[in-house]
């Protein structure tokens, strides 16, 4: 009677563990599952809002004509624009402007200045910006200084918003073409 016993109550307590494994994996998995929906505490819910808002990058905003900015390959400034701002998001972006590798930083100061080297802009404005950006990339082709870093990034971060019409809103102010 005793054998009986003990396969008895460890059959159901295989079973219990098995059944409570399947409810627990179905409730992590399923996506009407009380623990897969959104926080509802305010603060969560603005802050992830606000996350949201601030990288939509759906084009609503009428972007720049193709025509204003052509490098000398026949690459649209858009592209330019859109590439190295994505590279200093990557290098410099979230905190990583002090830590950032100068070699890598000069590296792509010096590819900058030779990709604009012969440049056709047809504004004014975006001329006086290509001229800073080719003036800070100087400063870091010759020294490391973190400040002209930060000016390329806001650089591009700012003209890639104008240029390619992301609907984005938080500019830095610094170009001449609609920054200031």
């Amino acid at each position: 009677m005793k054998f009986w016993t003990w396969t008895i109550a460890i059959l159901l307590t295989v079973t219990a563990i098995g059944v409570s494994s399947f409810f627990v994996i179905q409730t992590l998995f399923d996506s009407d599952s009380p623990l897969q929906t959104n926080n509802e505490r305010s603060v969560v819910k603005e802050a992830s809002t606000e996350v949201e808002e601030s990288f939509d990058t759906e084009k609503v905003n009428t972007p720049v004509n193709e025509e204003v900015v052509t490098l000398a390959d026949g690459t649209s400034g858009h592209t330019f624009i859109s590439i190295w701002h994505d590279f200093y998001n990557e290098t410099l972006g979230w905190g990583r402007l002090e830590t950032t590798s100068y070699e890598e930083q000069k590296e792509a100061a010096l590819s900058i200045l030779d990709e604009i080297k012969d440049i056709k802009v047809s504004d004014e404005e975006i001329e006086l910006d290509m001229k800073d950006i080719a003036a800070n990339a100087q400063i870091i082709a010759e020294k490391d200084d973190r400040s002209a870093m930060r000016n390329l990034h806001r650089y591009f971060h700012d003209l890639d918003i104008y240029f390619n019409g992301y609907n984005y809103d938080q500019t830095f102010g610094i170009t001449e073409f609609r920054g200031n």
